[in-house]
């Protein structure tokens, strides 16, 4: 091929290629003029929402552990082998279950001990009882028997001391005269009895009565001789003191018989010691059934055995951890609150509480406690929420989520978060009039990131339609053209702190 030929092919496809770059330039040109062409005759494209009136809710963000409120560690008040773990871990146990109990060998010998101990005791304490008892009425009986004594005594000394009376001296020669009429008679009787056996007309028997009652009547009546002499001499003086020793004697039976009395203080002494001895030996006892009952370890809460640390045949002692149960039929939330913001929690207020195990689902609690002192590694401050967990689908130790409802604003305007539009320090929301764009300055009260509240006074009213989208070149009075609707804010909006 010739050069010549070459070269006309070459200016030729240059050619072709600057159409080709000319051909795209307009095109572009064309393109952008036709775009705003259509954004000054159409209007700008913009989608919208409707501000109406709700509430809306301002809350803090927390997050932390859900922990049990009652969760105990079980252990041992004695020295023993286990004998039997009744329980396994994940086992629902109920408040005062036995769930371990201890090997009760010796604290049975020593309870059966200790039994006996007491009834020995009760029984001394009874015995020293009734020695009171028998002292009491003994000495209570001597003591009136010496009285009567001693007044009898000296009644006789009066009477020895005084002699005989009148009446005595005539009874003493009435009984002489009786004795002496007696005495006749039988001397009467012998004689004829004697008549009688020397002729043979009684026995000898009879004889001797006859004899036999001469020799009675003589005596009584020499007895009453004697007496009626006495009686007419006086008391002797060895009589008067023989009396008086009488009352001396009796005197000294009644001070032995009040002396005998203080065995009663003796007596109730040992009441005192055996009651003594009935309180320790009773002690004793309760001790006894106390290691006895402590063989037995129980559940103090109601719920899920969390873990088991020992088997049967092992020793245990005293602080030994043994078991560990967990109630969570209702818990409590561990949350962190940041120092900017903890002045805005109050005990009671509501708590929404999401967990990663249910994503879909919402529990509620309140706040029960604020700790006073602030962690000094993060300036946070404890927050303590309850949660109840009747369905016990919440486990001890899950991370867990919360919002902490601090204020409610009902009735309140309210527009979406994308309506707002911020430019040269101030808050503005653009309203669709028709087809043109009005622009509105506006206060901001409580928000979140979906719906902001619009403080009063404001023109905007529950109804009108908001720009959500397409605002950002926006002037007021500028040509709209919409595009379609965002959804309505909800109602009743919760906000983030």
């Amino acid at each position: 091929m010739s050069k010549r030929r070459i070269i006309a092919i070459i200016l030729m496809v240059l050619l072709f290629a600057g159409l080709v770059y000319m051909s795209k330039i307009r095109t572009t040109k064309k393109i952008t003029r036709s775009a705003e062409e259509i954004h000054a005759e159409e209007g700008m494209p913009v989608t919208t929402s409707v501000a109406l009136r709700g509430s809306i809710e301002d809350s803090i963000p927390v997050t932390g552990e859900l922990k049990a409120f009652n969760s105990v560690i079980l252990s041992s008040r004695i020295m023993g082998k286990v004998a039997s773990v009744v329980v396994r871990e994940g086992d629902y146990v109920s408040a005062g279950q036995i769930v371990i109990r201890l090997d009760q060998t010796d604290a049975l010998a020593a309870y059966r001990q200790a039994s006996a101990a007491l009834e020995t005791a009760r029984a001394r304490l009874s015995q020293a009882i009734t020695a009171r008892e028998v002292t009491v009425v003994s000495s209570s009986a001597a003591i009136e028997q010496a009285k009567a004594a001693l007044a009898a005594a000296e009644a006789n000394y009066e009477k020895v001391k005084k002699g005989a009376r009148s009446q005595e001296r005539m009874v003493a020669e009435n009984a002489v005269a009786t004795a002496k009429a007696n005495l006749d008679n039988a001397q009467a009787n012998l004689r004829r009895m004697k008549q009688l056996f020397a002729e043979g007309a009684v026995a000898q028997a009879q004889l001797d009565v006859a004899q036999t009652q001469y020799d009675v009547a003589l005596a009584q009546y020499n007895s009453a001789k004697e007496n009626l002499s006495l009686v007419i001499e006086g008391a002797r003086s060895e009589d008067i003191a023989a009396a008086q020793s009488a009352v001396d004697q009796a005197r000294e039976a009644l001070k032995t018989a009040k002396a005998n009395a203080a065995q009663i203080a003796l007596r109730d002494e040992d009441i005192n010691s055996a009651r003594a001895g009935v309180a320790q030996a009773q002690a004793a006892l309760t001790t006894a059934e106390e290691q006895l009952r402590n063989t037995y370890i129980r559940s103090t809460v109601s719920g899920f055995v969390a873990e088991r640390m020992v088997d049967p045949g092992e020793n245990v002692s005293p602080g030994i951890e043994l078991m560990s149960v967990v109630d969570i039929k209702e818990l409590y939330f561990e949350a962190s609150a940041s120092e900017t913001v903890v002045a805005r929690i109050k005990t009671g207020q509501p708590v929404s509480v999401k967990v990663d195990a249910y994503p879909d689902k919402t529990f509620i609690g309140r706040v029960e406690k604020i700790n006073p002192a602030a962690k000094s590694s993060v300036r946070s401050f404890g927050v303590r929420i309850r949660i109840p967990n009747s369905t016990s689908e919440l486990k001890p130790g899950m991370f867990a989520r919360g919002t902490i409802i601090t204020t409610t604003k009902k009735d309140v305007l309210l527009v979406p978060q994308s309506a707002l539009e911020y430019r040269g320090g101030e808050n503005l929301v653009f309203t669709a009039n028709g087809t043109k764009a009005v622009m509105h300055t506006v206060r901001k009260g409580l928000s979140n990131p979906d719906v902001a509240e619009i403080l009063p006074p404001t023109d905007i009213k529950p109804g009108d339609e908001v720009i959500t989208s397409g605002k950002e070149y926006l002037q007021d009075g500028m040509k709209i053209r919409k595009r379609g609707k965002t959804n309505q804010p909800k109602s009743n909006s919760q906000i983030g702190g």
